[in-house]
């Protein structure tokens, strides 16, 4: 089954839509109402528009983090590591580097290679 053909000049339009109805401050409905669209055709586009973002973007392999020692004085406030597509890491003062690295290092690794090994998360 052959996949049509997409209208570049269609999805522009909706693009600046989107874009439009977001800066707007309007609801959804009042812009659509406004600019007399249908608000099932704004939410096709808006999903659509996001999946063909998301199929376009290169997914890294992995991200390098290095960790260096700060010489400002640690705060005890948490950072978090947020994933792409995946887990966010909440990290705390004084965590144990070598687990942390063992950590970033497993959760990095494609879900198919993990059941492979049979090892535990």
């Amino acid at each position: 089954m052959s996949r049509p053909q997409r209208d570049a000049n269609r999805e522009r339009l909706w693009r600046r839509h989107l874009k439009q109805q977001q800066s707007s401050g309007l609801t959804v409905r009042a812009f659509c109402s406004l600019r007399q669209l249908k608000e099932t055709s704004f939410f096709f586009w808006k999903k659509e528009i996001a999946k063909r973002d998301r199929e376009a973007a290169p997914t890294p392999d992995f991200v390098s983090v290095a960790i260096v020692e700060s010489p400002a004085p640690r705060r005890e406030t948490p950072i978090d590591i947020r994933l792409a597509e995946g887990p966010c890491v909440r990290v705390r003062s004084g965590c144990d580097r070598g687990l942390l690295a063992d950590v970033l290092a497993m959760l990095a690794r494609p879900v198919a290679d993990a059941s492979k090994e049979g090892q535990p998360c």
